[in-house]
């Protein structure tokens, strides 16, 4: 019997083994998905911060400083809200990223961005782990596999992992959150105190919070685990010591993994830091303007329907959510609730926030995957096949977009076989232009856009307000262009959708589109998201899932009917008055 049990054991251990070597390489397929061209905002901003961290570790100014004052003080070299910078974002990832680029000796972007990629895939992976030992204790190891499957192949997990980005971080510290809690509602805590565990979900508490503000939202669930526990047990000491391991954790995790969070110069000094609060402010500003060209997208109706319509299709993916629908009653105890807490919270979170960005929700994955496992075993073997296999292959559409086959690179290349003294006019600073950073063969040297000033360069401006002058600079530029890079649909989708603000902008992609602006198409790739065997567009699903790794490009060549007079006079028409 005890024969029996321990090759079960170990036949399980193998699987799961297998699972996280499958889940890194599927993660570590597609770290070069941009050519390392920095095609990801958020990934190019924390680089930036990263490179203002080593400029200050090298420079002798700063050798005589103690511990103390590097970590401790608000007046720090490291710290990344300091005068005139800006960092929104956790300080626990962007000083992992920093230290293995510093040891490693990778501390320029071509050698940086590679090793902190890697650095991702391995997060996530770790969360893969972390699913399947919060599953196993709300069912079996074998139903456990089956829900860190269906996480390792959720889309936006797969797409998050290939970015130097402070989400993975967050869906893991979720992720190893929710165990502790899970096993002490259970009392499935072995050997270990469970003010030991308690200690150890605020430890990871704190790490969300330092991994991203937004963490503080595993605060729901650890104090609905605090009152079921104490339901359980029914001892008020007890339920005190928990509530203060858990807290004093947390706040101890982030104020040693956030340090700059704070504007005391000692280990007690809590006091919030100004520069920090100032940064959150700005960017509530940002975030909260109508100006603001990202938050157009938002504003031109995207609505519940289309964010549970990609959260459905791009988040979780629709096998996962299938398989949630057969959860029961019976399930429903109190692990399901801190799970459900979780969800909830990152859920609205996307719904209520003035950014409905699905990687918002990324922390959810995690909760909504240990979830599924109570379900498994009810589907029997056959379906059980039935849902990894369908999973899978919903996944890999995300792996396949990360092929190398970028739309913005392949244009750059387009571009580059192009005549010297070539005029390109890009839409607008605000989205990526184009050529980008390319390699013209794999092992040639980098090009830069404005290298050997081989392109003459133009800017149509066409997210600044309609007006006289703006017809009059778009027809102008036009008529010097040879080639009008649309290089992505930010503009061309959105801004045609607010026709009171832009009905000239509006007026103009119209007739860009029906060919009566005198421009013809001249490269066009739409990767949508390729399914193996069934290619799927997913053109209308929003922004922050499509433009970094496969947005429309689209570029137009100047005919010679164009006429700038003409031009100028048909886009007037359209000017507000």
């Amino acid at each position: 019997m005890q024969f029996r049990a321990d090759r079960a054991r170990i036949t399980v251990l193998g699987l799961l083994a297998g699972l996280l070597a499958l889940s890194l390489a599927a993660r570590l397929h597609g770290i070069a998905w941009d050519g390392y061209a920095a095609l990801h905002p958020d990934e190019r901003h924390l680089f930036l911060v990263t490179r203002q961290i080593f400029d200050a570790l090298r420079d002798p100014a700063n050798a005589g400083l103690g511990w103390a004052d590097w970590w401790l003080s608000d007046q720090s070299p490291l710290n990344p809200h300091l005068g005139e910078r800006s960092y929104v974002y956790g300080e626990a990832p962007l000083f992992a990223g920093a230290l293995l680029g510093w040891v490693t000796g990778a501390t320029d972007w071509f050698a940086f961005i590679p090793v902190a990629r890697v650095a991702s895939a391995v997060v996530d992976t770790a969360t893969v782990l972390a699913v399947f030992l919060g599953a196993r204790l709300v069912s079996t190891d074998r139903t456990a596999l089956v829900a860190a499957t269906l996480y390792a192949v959720m889309p936006t997990a797969l797409q998050l992992a290939n970015f130097h980005t402070v989400d993975v971080w967050l869906s893991f510290a979720t992720a190893a959150t929710l165990v502790p809690l899970i096993a002490l509602v259970t009392g499935r805590t072995g050997r270990v105190p469970a003010v030991a565990l308690w200690a150890v979900a605020g430890a990871f508490l704190g790490l969300a919070v330092a991994c991203k503000v937004t963490g503080v939202l595993l605060g729901l669930p650890a104090l609905l685990a605090l009152g079921l526990a104490h339901r359980r047990h029914r001892d008020w000491r007890q339920s005190g010591a928990a509530l203060a391991a858990l807290g004093l954790a947390a706040l101890g995790a982030f104020r040693v993994l956030d340090p700059f969070a704070f504007a005391g110069t000692a280990w007690l000094g809590l006091a919030p830091s100004g520069d920090w609060i100032a940064d959150f402010r700005q960017l509530a500003a940002v975030t909260a303007s109508p100006d603001f060209p990202p938050n157009w997208q938002w504003m031109a109706g995207y609505g519940a329907l289309a964010l549970a319509r990609d959260s459905l299709l791009f988040g979780c993916g629709p096998v996962a959510l299938l398989v949630l629908a057969g959860l029961r009653r019976r399930d429903l105890g109190g692990p399901a609730l801190i799970l459900i807490a979780t969800i909830a919270a990152f859920v609205l979170l996307m719904g209520l926030s003035s950014v409905s960005a699905l990687r918002y929700g990324a922390p959810a994955l995690a909760a909504l995957a240990m979830l599924a496992a109570p379900v498994t075993p009810r589907l029997g073997r056959a379906g059980t096949l039935a849902v990894i296999v369908a999973a899978v292959w919903w996944g890999s559409g995300t792996l396949r977009l990360h092929d190398g086959a970028h739309p913005r690179i392949e244009a750059s290349l387009w571009l580059w076989q192009r005549p010297p003294g070539t005029v390109l006019t890009n839409e607008t600073a605000w989205d990526d232009t184009l050529p980008t950073l390319v390699r013209l063969t794999p092992d040639g040297p980098f090009l830069w856009p404005t290298q050997d000033d081989r392109f003459r360069f133009l800017d149509l401006d066409i997210t600044a307000p309609d007006s006289a002058e703006k017809a009059d600079r778009i027809a102008t530029l036009l008529g010097e262009t040879g080639l009008l890079i649309l290089s992505s649909d930010r503009q061309s989708a959105v801004m045609p959708r607010l026709p009171r603000r832009f009905p000239m902008t509006a007026a103009h992609y119209a007739a860009l589109d029906q060919g009566l602006a005198c421009f013809a198409p001249a490269f066009e790739r739409r990767r949508g998201y390729p399914l193996p065997l069934m290619p799927f567009d997913d053109s209308w699903a929003q922004e922050p899932w499509r433009v970094y790794d496969h947005p429309v490009v689209r570029i137009f060549r100047r005919q010679p009917c164009y006429q700038t007079e003409v031009y100028r006079a048909f886009l007037m028409r359209f000017v507000p008055q």
